[in-house]
């Protein structure tokens, strides 16, 4: 099993400095589990809410500078860029699986990428906007290939913004981007001539609210932490529990975990039984609406 870290955090002095004085982000040392999917053309998508807004899919890409939303997704949502600013201010971000960013910048666009594999129906799944450097660099990720969710560890480190481009109204874009910004509408004339991919169909998952691990060979998960204010904390569920039982179904390692709460919807009815102190307990609770 192939593990694969990012550790994302640039340490430019200028980024370093940044805000001294500004409060401490409280989740500044926690990890958080976090859902992804990996699409039909292998990039990561998680899902993501914008001002409380969503979800929406965004794709996990290092490789892109910033945040970027997508002009049709920004217009649902209300998010309207600034007249003569190149970044608009997003004031929360909400990643499934509890990880929180507040007062970010984005940008309002539609880079080629999203419009190519949207029109073609590439990935399988409609894509909203791209999490870059200045999203990720604030988390170290831990990307286990082989399992269905990333590891993301909030650090203290907030980048610094890419360099504005310089704008020349009268000579346009450069050669190079206008080339690159052509691919998207030469995408849209390919999916009107060869039809576009069907999108697999998504149905919200209920959400639990546990984190959980354990060796595939010892026949045994282990809650790990229950997320803050989450059914499954309501219900008095503690790290260190060990589940025996999901709705009735032996749970006998972390696959079986996973098939048992795989078909658990919003408001479904939720038994899980756990072994603590050498003594069996069973939480009854319902199951919250995930991302």
């Amino acid at each position: 099993m192939a593990v694969l870290g990012l550790g994302l955090a640039s340490h430019a002095a200028a980024g370093k400095d940044k805000d001294k004085d500004k409060e401490r982000d409280p989740q500044v040392g926690r990890a958080f589990r976090v859902p992804y999917r990996l699409t039909d053309t292998n990039h990561f998508l998680v899902r993501v809410r914008i001002n409380g807004k969503g979800p929406f899919n965004f794709l996990v890409d290092s490789g892109a500078p910033a945040l970027f939303v997508a002009t049709e997704t920004a217009a649902q949502i209300g998010l309207k860029p600034q007249k003569g600013k190149f970044w608009t201010p997003v004031d929360r971000l909400d990643f499934e699986g509890g990880a929180t960013l507040r007062d970010v910048k984005a940008r309002v666009e539609d880079p080629f990428q999203l419009v190519g594999m949207n029109a073609l129906g590439l990935p399988g799944a409609s894509i909203h906007g791209i999490l870059g450097f200045t999203i990720l660099a604030r988390f170290r990720l831990e990307i286990d290939p082989s399992k269905d969710r990333m590891t993301w560890t909030r650090l203290d480190h907030d980048p610094a913004d890419p360099p504005v481009p310089p704008q020349d109204d009268r000579n346009g874009p450069p050669a190079e981007l206008q080339a690159m910004n052509a691919i998207g509408p030469l995408a849209k004339g390919l999916a009107f001539l060869m039809g576009k991919q069907p999108e697999v169909e998504r149905l919200p998952r209920g959400f639990l609210g546990l984190e959980w691990s354990g060796p595939e060979a010892a026949g045994r998960v282990r809650i790990d932490r229950p997320v803050e204010g989450s059914p499954a904390a309501r219900a008095d569920l503690r790290a260190g529990d060990e589940i025996v039982r999901i709705n009735g179904k032996p749970i006998d390692g972390l696959k079986a975990a996973i098939e048992a709460t795989a078909a658990i919807r919003p408001g479904d009815a939720v038994s899980l039984s756990v072994r603590r102190a050498g003594a069996d307990h069973t939480a009854n609770f319902q199951a919250g609406e995930g991302l």
